[in-house]
């Protein structure tokens, strides 16, 4: 299917209020594992994966460059407007043009994690410089920039714009990962009424509490290790290991966010190096294997809903290749971003996410 260009298919209001209510309705069941992973020969894979408790009937789109981009007016706000500078593949839900995933033909990369708490910076009654709406921000980004440092100085000099929802009276909470290709991570939080811009050596994200207490939180668990214990003597009996994995005795098996960042952190930072790209990519599918949620093991407190793994990608950044698999199809799927070069938009679905 074919796309027209975006300022003739401007997402409406009631569209984009519809798709953020859901999303926030869900926040109790909503849990996103964001990591990065440098080769030996320092090409770069990030891995990702999304889980929710509802079906986000989810697209892969792809933006070409010199597309034209348009919203509504809106607040008495000007819409933002830009022409795409790269092209960009993106992650979409429920059928819109709204990014929550995605990567750029520069290898730049970019994904929105829930952050319950998030409190965004008050918009200035008499603004100056560019304004970009919160639902648009990821777009933007892949469309504008082709680095972590790029977007990072950008960013310092917009407004964002964030929806106020009616149903709700609040704004869906995000915070966002973004990785190039060089290597360098950054996270995008929005705390106190602030846009915090913070560098992240660990190259992990997940959700709520915020960057730096998770990478506090780390030294909580210096004590593990690759290797395994050896025998120990008490009071003259020999104790032999149960077996293998001694050295990761204590690393947290639950879902929540400090328990799936800090499994992460560990085991990224002990798995043994990939020497090409292909095992690189083949290392970050099994490392999302040790946060995949099966359906119906974590449920919201209103029952309605059950939080689960319904894809997962994997960037080649260094090659522009989107590798996916979704809940109901564990087949490793891959888009060529490189190859769609100069064609034409284009969107189809992720089949099998729930």
């Amino acid at each position: 299917m074919m796309l027209k260009k975006r300022k003739k298919q401007s997402t409406s209001m009631a569209q984009k209020i519809f798709i953020f209510t859901l999303l926030t309705f869900v926040v109790n069941v909503y849990a996103c594992t964001d990591f990065i992973l440098k080769d030996l020969n320092n090409d770069v894979v990030v891995g990702r994966s999304m889980e929710f408790g509802i079906d986000l009937q989810s697209e892969i789109v792809y933006f070409p460059k010199d597309d034209a981009n348009t919203n509504e007016q809106y607040c008495r706000q000007k819409g933002s407007s830009w022409i795409n500078k790269y092209a960009y593949v993106g992650i979409t839900v429920f059928g819109l043009n709204m990014v929550v995933d995605g990567m750029n033909e520069k290898g730049l990369s970019i994904e929105t994690l829930w952050f319950p708490g998030a409190k965004y910076p008050p918009f200035p009654k008499n603004h100056q410089g560019i304004t970009v709406p919160l639902e648009d921000l990821s777009n933007w980004i892949l469309a504008s920039f082709s680095s972590v440092q790029e977007a990072k100085q950008a960013l310092k000099h917009i407004h964002i714009l964030p929806r106020v929802l009616p149903q709700l009276n609040e704004v869906p909470p995000i915070h966002l990962s973004l990785h190039d290709k060089e290597g360098n991570s950054l996270t995008v939080e929005f705390i106190d009424g602030k846009m915090e811009l913070l560098d992240n050596p660990v190259g992990v994200l997940t959700n709520a509490p915020k960057l730096e207490w998770h990478i506090t939180n780390l030294r909580n668990y210096i004590n593990l290790s690759s290797i395994n214990k050896d025998s120990i003597i008490f009071d003259g009996s020999v104790f032999q290991p149960t077996g293998e994995g001694t050295g990761l005795l204590g690393i947290p098996g639950d879902w929540t966010p400090p328990s799936r960042f800090v499994k992460i952190a560990i085991l990224k930072n002990f798995a043994l190096k990939a020497t090409t790209t292909k095992e690189n990519i083949n290392l970050a599918f099994h490392l999302l294997n040790t946060v995949d949620i099966p359906y119906g093991i974590i449920q919201s407190s209103n029952g309605k809903e059950y939080d689960h793994t319904q894809w997962v990608l994997v960037k080649d950044l260094s090659h522009q290749k989107l590798y996916y698999r979704t809940y109901k199809n564990m087949n490793i799927r891959c888009f060529d971003l490189k190859k769609e070069n100069g064609k034409k938009g284009k969107k189809f679905p992720m089949k099998g996410t729930n």
